[in-house]
């Protein structure tokens, strides 16, 4: 991992930590929100990868 990469996840992390300290509702929102487009990314990255199972 980069560290352009980590820099920017803790700075997703500390909007979405002040969001939830906030408005516990927004924050939820953008904590599910940040985890499907990971596992999308996961997913998609695994596809290009060629890593199919049977």
């Amino acid at each position: 991992m980069s560290t352009q990469t980590l820099l920017l996840l803790t700075i997703a992390a500390v909007i979405v930590g002040y969001a939830a300290y906030k408005s516990p509702a927004l924050g939820t929102a953008m904590g599910v929100a940040a985890a499907v487009v990971g596992i999308l990314y996961l997913i998609i990255q695994n596809d290009q990868n060629g890593d199919r199972r049977p």
